[in-house]
């Protein structure tokens, strides 16, 4: 699965992606850049962001962005292509590699 159609599936489930999900789960550590360059321009669909606020554990305050597939009208067409990706096989070939000695 690519990294593309793990968004996708993650996106469609109903699930929601912050900085800190979208780096442990998916190995992404700009998801801003990410969201907007493998899901909303490809499939053009557009996420809901909801700003979030909350505190570091030094007692700062913090805000950071949760991104979401709302499933409306406007994204149908997207949605649709979305689902079509996830049935699509991965075409690279994966290559086994033997460690020298």
């Amino acid at each position: 699965m690519t990294r593309k159609q793990a968004l996708c599936q993650y996106l469609l489930a109903g699930g929601r992606l912050s900085i800190l999900n979208g780096y442990r789960l998916f190995g992404i550590s700009n998801i801003s850049r990410e969201v907007r360059r493998l899901v909303e321009q490809p499939f053009g669909v557009t996420l809901t962001r909801k700003k979030m606020e909350g505190k570091t554990k030094y007692g700062s305050y913090c805000t950071w962005l949760e991104y979401s597939l709302s499933h409306t009208k406007i994204n149908s067409k997207g949605i649709k292509s979305m689902k079509d990706e996830l049935t699509k096989k991965d075409s690279k070939k994966v290559v086994k590699m033997k460690a020298k000695a």
